[in-house]
């Protein structure tokens, strides 16, 4: 295909009013790129024509803004609400409802605004592709949509006046979490002078600030056609996007923007205006800054970060000596310079801000501890600068290097599909080299780069040493950042906000306030009339009765036992590019339940603190060079109990268990050598590094602890399931606040008592037998067939044995919290510093094997893209809200994220699911519900996570067929179906039998709390 399309597109060839710039190949995504340029409005296509049916395309406009008051991040949500097309309040929602997207998204960086979606289906693509485009360059930006994105008074019945709007909310949440205020003080460091001083988001602060005006003004100003890219991936040919971007923007476009000058002179202008704000003031000496951020009622410690503007990477070739380098310091835990921060005790642990930061005109290096106590500050900084010169006097160990290369050969050869398509990685290098005025066709990074990196340095000795010296030890333009928690952060910045309600309401009267409300109101509830969108129908996916679905690969296979048991090899064949992804699973069903809090930290230290002759520091460099990494997951099961399943458990005891899996991934090349390895770590592990395992419990605790704030929908989220079944209590147990907890205490525990129980636990798992997966090429199979035998044998390896005998009450005691007790049961609120709540109730459903279940999953998604997202978004101001049904734990899910009024939510989720029973549903409403719910069933996945879901599926007992079936009740839903499951999880809601079902959480700052009048438990959180 790509070659057919090579003849048909040339460069310096024209295809209708298209310049063609450029066309070229490029091998390692087995793709061909076509540059063209739209010769009556200026906007640029750049797309990579390869055989991937995965379509995406992304409309990226350079969106400078000179303050802190979020203007483009208003801008990227407002486009979103209604065009001229497609005059609705919300056809992205709507579209997410409806469409089987495989990502939809929409994102605002320092410098740019990025809008990208995809799918599998071609007329579904070309669907989002209409409303995307619409959206962006004929929004509506009436001005409800900027009161309800931006920023609006609102006075509550008593008379408190207060600032509302998502955009706002959503930026409270950031201005929350201290890593998030840190990472910004950091950058904003060393970039004075330039629009990457300022927060891009928005400071809470400051966005009350922008009028109407200024908003229509700026997407006048930037959501111009000439300053438009559009990146395109996938099949779809060239010329059949073009014509589609055409007919339906395009034309329009020309008559919106007649006067465009589109000569040389001006495109060069408009890109020089740009750069000058996006260059930083050029910096002579180093500099030193000190902040604060938001903090519990914990220790109070600090953060210190030494950054380094180490400046631009105009080309992939550049951009890849700066990875290189940075990765020979801190490519791992026992790289130079990582392992010096780690061994010097100034901190707790490394700083979560790390690495480079190279999406920005000139690239920013961060390195850095958290947890540093007051005085050791500069101690830090004179660490990392001695640590630097000795490695260029001593020399660079060979290692280091060899690691760092052969971490990013494995990263380069991996098929990676993370939380969206492959394609949304290619796309960053080509949209920078289009923002800053670079050349594309060097812009994408491939192995060639590489291999130039690692000729030089085989050329020439001094080559990483004089990188060393120019980019970082030569290098001025320095900062020391030191950010302190204080107590009184979130004080100053309410008291701040009350200042700025103060301001406000002198420009407004209670009157004008209300009216504007009654405006927003209005245009809120307007009910929108959808069937101007797009969309597909149930009947396109499903052929001979059959729907399409992702099925799993994985056969069932055995190795022999060193006590002549059969242990279970189970293999997924697929096209890894040479990869081996290994697995090796451990019972952790065989320990008592009281060993369970331990475990997340046992996966922790387990494969990081060294084995046999190989200390942690060695270990980590060996395992980075022979291998793609070394790590524990933890799995819990509880599956269903469909009749599949309960065959499956019956015929292979390790269906439905807790496991604790050691995973590997390695190059076909390295089988031995990585094997080899992994044997030393499973058999020679004995914890005796004291330090090293106080650190890693330290690290996790703050880990835990930082996540708490940004990540509170997921916190409340397990709270409230975690007394519904074993499983959902080990969930909480392993990841939710009772792990928080167990961590906090574990750091202030003697290790030696940690030691101890770690090798208890570490003994006792390996005795409870194993079993082994593998996803690879059939090459790769055979090499491990060579191999398996010996290790198996050699490590001692048997079947899984039987689980040990519990009771589920017995990991139900294990999730219970010491609170102020109150009167209202089953219901929980933990103190935080947040200035937003998150909040999660959870109420009795079907359970997987029930056909209820089907309906009851696109009533869920309904809700969450209907009447939630209208409530408690558009309406409510939070920035998210979202309702799950939970099939495996019969329940029904619902939560919130950055919501102003958090204790409020849970009676608009009851309301809404009353509402939702007086619903008239049309089949037109129940088709797009139903496609946007199958959506999730067929979302692409790489090798690696082929052959995990394959894995994870049939641990849990679930089959293809009891999949296919689901699907197909999900894909035969009607309006009856829809409007009974409403009407049945109302029934189940208004039961009184079903009361202690019904759980909710909460997580937020104490102001929310006592304004709240809340009568459940009070759990205090010192983060």
């Amino acid at each position: 295909m790509t070659n057919f399309m090579s003849e048909l597109l040339k460069k310096g060839d024209s295809y209708k009013s298209f310049n063609v710039l450029n066309v070229f190949e490029i091998p390692d995504y087995h793709s061909t790129a076509f540059h063209l340029r739209h010769t009556k409005t200026g906007l640029e296509v750049f797309h990579l024509l390869n055989d991937d049916p995965e379509n995406l395309f992304a409309f990226a406009f350079r969106t400078p803004n000179t303050k802190a008051n979020g203007l483009a991040h208003i801008i990227e949500h407002s486009v979103l609400c209604g065009s001229e097309k497609y005059p609705l309040k919300d056809p992205f929602v709507i579209m997410s409802n409806q469409s089987v997207k495989t990502y939809l998204n929409a994102m605002t960086y320092s410098d740019k605004t990025v809008y990208p979606a995809s799918s599998i289906a071609k007329a579904d693509y070309f669907n989002l592709m209409s409303v995307y485009g619409d959206a962006v360059f004929f929004p509506r930006l009436n001005k409800e949509i900027f009161m309800q994105e931006a920023h609006r008074l609102e006075i509550d019945e008593n008379g408190n006046p207060s600032i509302q709007g998502v955009v706002y909310n959503e930026m409270k949440g950031s201005y929350s979490s201290f890593e998030s205020v840190a990472a910004d003080i950091s950058l904003a460091s060393l970039l004075k002078g330039s629009i990457y001083e300022k927060d891009s988001g928005g400071d809470p602060l400051e966005i009350p600030t922008v009028t109407y005006e200024e908003f229509l003004d700026f997407h006048k100003t930037w959501y111009r056609p000439d300053n438009c890219f559009v990146f395109l991936h996938g099949n779809i040919p060239t010329t059949e996007q073009l014509d589609f971007l055409q007919e339906n923007f395009l034309t329009r476009l020309e008559k919106k923007f007649p006067d465009i000058d589109l000569s040389d002179s001006a495109r060069k202008n408009r890109i020089d205006d740009f750069i000058k704000l996006v260059t930083p003031q050029k910096i002579s000496e180093p500099i030193e800054v000190y902040a604060e951020g938001p903090s519990g009622d914990g220790e109070e410690s600090n953060t210190v970060l030494v950054n380094w503007m180490v400046g631009r990477s105009e080309n992939a070739l550049s951009a890849t000596e700066k990875i290189v380098l940075t990765g020979i310091l801190c490519n791992h835990d026992g790289s130079p310079l990582q392992k010096a921060l780690i061994e010097s005790g100034l901190g707790e642990d490394l700083a979560p801000q790390n690495g480079l930061f190279g999406s920005i005109y000139t690239t920013v290096l961060t390195i850095g501890l958290r947890g540093v106590k007051k005085g050791n500050e500069r101690k830090v900084e004179e660490l990392v600068l001695e640590t630097l010169k000795n490695l260029l006097e001593k020399g660079i160990s060979k290692k280091d290097i060899e690691s760092t290369l052969a971490t990013l050969e494995f990263s380069h050869r991996e098929i990676k599909r993370g939380h969206g398509p492959f394609a949304i990685s290619l796309m960053a290098r080509p949209i920078y080299g289009w923002l800053y005025g670079d050349g594309l066709e060097n812009q994408i990074r491939m192995r060639s780069h590489l291999e130039q990196v690692h000729k030089k340095i085989e050329s020439d000795p001094d080559y990483i040493p004089n990188l060393l010296k120019k980019l970082i030890l030569e290098n001025k333009a320095r900062s020391l950042v030191v950010v302190t928690p204080s107590k009184n952060y979130v004080e100053k910045r309410e008291a701040a906000e009350k200042e700025r309600i103060a301001e406000l309401l002198k420009h407004k009267s209670v009157q004008e306030i209300k009216d504007e409300l009654d405006s927003l109101h209005a245009f809120q509830q307007v009910e929108d009339d959808a069937s101007c969108l797009p969309h597909l129908r149930p009947e396109d996916f499903i052929t001979k009765g059959k729907p399409v679905m992702n099925r799993s690969n994985i056969e069932i296979d055995s190795v022999a036992g060193s006590d002549g048991s059969k242990i279970p090899f189970l293999k997924n064949l697929e096209n890894t590019n040479g990869i081996i992804y290994f697995d090796l699973a451990f019972p952790a069903d065989i320990l008592s339940p009281s060993d369970y809090p331990l475990l997340p930290a046992f996966a922790d230290c387990v494969t990081e603190c060294g084995w046999g002759k190989l200390d942690w520091a060695h270990a980590a460099e060996e395992t980075a060079l022979h291998t793609g990494g070394i790590g524990v997951n933890l799995l819990t099961m509880e599956g269903p109990n469909t009749e599949n399943a309960k065959k499956l458990a019956g015929k292979y005891n390790w269906v439905k268990r807790d496991w604790v899996i050691f995973r590997m991934s390695m190059i076909e090349e390295e089988t031995e050598n990585a094997l080899a390895l992994f044997k030393g770590c499973l058999s020679e592990t004995d914890f005796s590094d004291e330090k090293r395992i106080q650190d890693i419990i330290t690290e996790s605790r703050n880990d835990f602890e930082s996540s708490v704030v940004p990540d509170g929908h997921i916190f409340v989220s397990n709270r409230i399931l975690c007394q519904n079944s074993r499983k959902t209590a080990v969930d909480e147990i392993w990841n939710g606040i009772s792990q928080y907890l167990t961590l906090k205490k574990l750091a202030d525990t003697p290790v030696s008592s940690t030691i101890k129980e770690f090798r208890r636990i570490f003994k006792l798992i390996k005795e409870g037998g194993a079993i082994i997966h593998a996803t690879a090429e059939e090459s790769s199979f055979k090499k491990l067939a060579e191999h398996l035998p010996a290790f198996a044998s050699e490590l001692k390896l048997r079947a899984p044995q039987n689980p040990k005998k519990s009771e589920d009450s017995d990991f139900f005691a294990l999730t219970e919290i010491a609170g102020t007790e109150g009167k209202i049961p089953n219901a929980e609120a933990f103190v935080t510093s947040s200035q937003v709540g998150y909040a999660a109730e959870c109420i009795p459903a079907s359970r997987y094997e029930d056909a209820n279940s089907y309906s009851e999953e696109v009533c869920t998604h309904w809700l969450s893209n209907n009447l939630l997202w209208e409530k408690i978004r558009t309406i409510g101001g939070a920035y998210g809200a979202f309702c799950n049904a939970e099939p495996m734990s019969g329940l029904l899910l619902f939560a919130t994220y950055r919501d102003p009024a958090a204790f409020d939510s849970c009676q608009v989720f009851e309301n809404c699911i009353k509402e939702a029973c007086e619903y008239d549903f049309s089949d037109e409403d129940v088709t797009c519900a139903v496609m946007g719910c199958y959506s999730h069933f067929i979302q692409p996945q790489s090798p690696k996570g082929r052959g995990s879901s394959a894995l994870t599926r049939l641990l849990y007992g679930i089959t293809d067929e009891d999949r296919e079936r689901k699907i197909l009740g999900i894909l035969n839903t009607s309006s009856s179906d829809l409007k009974n499951a409403f009407k049945r999880l109302y029934s189940l809601l208004s039961d009184e039998k079903m009361e202690k079902s019904k759980k909710k959480a909460i997580i937020c700052g104490k102001k929310m709390i006592s304004e709240s009048g809340f009568a459940g438990k009070i759990i205090a959180l010192s983060l």
